[in-house]
């Protein structure tokens, strides 16, 4: 897991820089409401909506990725 300051643009002030979070974790099935709570802990604090992330549960071939939007995460919608 780390957590790195990003460069997001510049502005007339000099340049924007944000927090971005990078894990690659093994959450097993009884364990996914904890990564759960860890997005609702940081879905306030989340400053741009969007692509977030995605997870993929153990046996299944596809992700599902997942969006910050309004301090809440959710399933991206199409």
């Amino acid at each position: 897991m780390s957590l790195l300051r990003q460069s997001r643009g510049f502005t007339p002030g000099g340049e924007l820089h944000a927090w971005g979070l990078f894990s690659r974790n093994l959450w097993l099935d009884d364990m996914m409401g904890d990564l759960y709570t860890v997005l609702d802990l940081l879905a306030p604090h989340v400053e741009e909506p969007g692509y977030s992330g995605y997870f993929r549960e153990e046996f299944n071939t596809e992700p599902t990725v997942f969006t910050f939007r309004d301090g809440t995460f959710g399933p991206l919608k199409l």
